[in-house]
């Protein structure tokens, strides 16, 4: 079943096909495949966004995009997902997502680098706001009060991506990448955030 119709562009980040793996390993210890099922959103797709998107894209639009990606100049930053929510009104249309507690100061400086870039190329209305989370369902077909991820699973946001979503099945296409600049004090731990 297509959920999304026509190509999208925006800016994200996402792991690494080992991370991935690894991370669908713990999900399973935790029954989460079992009952999301087909509901899980394709783990070669899971991501944390930076921008909205904009729908059915020109050249221009890319290109000049292309522009705000090079001009981005932030430290990559390591998230914790420490919990696993899942929350909607309708049936179908739920989201189940890994979420992080708090927002660490290097992301919220990374996502204040790509929001000023986008401003300052007069794309202001897909500049956002998000939080530091990885969804990994948008159509749960149930609820989810809370599942605990103890010991937390760390990720390292070091590389931001310009993507075009799009086809059947859905997937990314990457049309632009830039490596962040070494993590400034990188958290040995962080469990007393938790």
């Amino acid at each position: 079943m297509s959920r999304i119709a026509g190509p999208r562009l925006f800016f994200l980040a996402m792991p690494p096909p080992a991370w991935v793996d690894d991370t669908l390993v713990r999900l399973a210890r935790l029954g989460v495949d079992k009952r999301l099922r087909s509901a899980l959103f394709a783990p070669a797709n899971w991501h944390q966004s930076f921008s909205e998107r904009i729908f059915s894209p020109t050249e221009e639009e890319c290109a000049a995009l292309l522009q705000v990606g090079s001009a981005v100049s932030a430290s990559a930053c390591t998230l914790h997902f420490n919990r696993i929510d899942g929350s909607g009104d309708l049936p179908g249309r739920i989201h189940w997502t890994m979420r992080a507690r708090g927002v660490p100061k290097p992301f919220a400086a990374l996502l204040q680098e790509v929001r000023g870039r986008l401003c300052d190329a007069g794309f202001d209305r897909i500049a956002t706001g998000v939080t530091p989370h990885m969804t990994l369902s948008y159509c749960a077909r149930d609820t989810l009060d809370k599942i605990v991820l103890d010991p937390p699973i760390a990720w390292t946001i070091d590389e931001l991506c310009l993507v075009i979503g799009g086809g059947d099945p859905y997937r990314y296409d990457v049309i632009g990448r830039w490596p962040l600049l070494p993590e400034i004090d990188p958290p040995a731990t962080q469990s007393g955030l938790f």
